[in-house]
């Protein structure tokens, strides 16, 4: 995610629950829309659950950008 930036996410892999859980929630995501897009031809529940994938990617990463906002707008501890 480009507007992630590494020493940020790293400290919010450790300090922040729901931060970790929509990471993981991601990438999971993305691995499996992976699979699924190495298939030739997806059946019809496959092109469900691509769009279910898709929408959770984007969900998780709406979040993730604003958590991170909120972040930013702290003071360092």
């Amino acid at each position: 995610m480009d507007f992630l930036r590494p020493d940020v996410q790293e400290r919010l892999m450790k300090e922040h629950f729901e931060f970790r859980k929509l990471m993981e929630e991601h990438k999971a995501a993305d691995s499996r829309l992976g699979d699924l897009q190495r298939k030739p031809m997806l059946s019809a529940k496959e092109s469900l659950e691509e769009v279910e994938l898709k929408k959770t990617k984007l969900r998780a990463k709406e979040r993730i950008y604003h958590i991170v906002q909120e972040v930013a707008k702290r003071p360092e501890q």
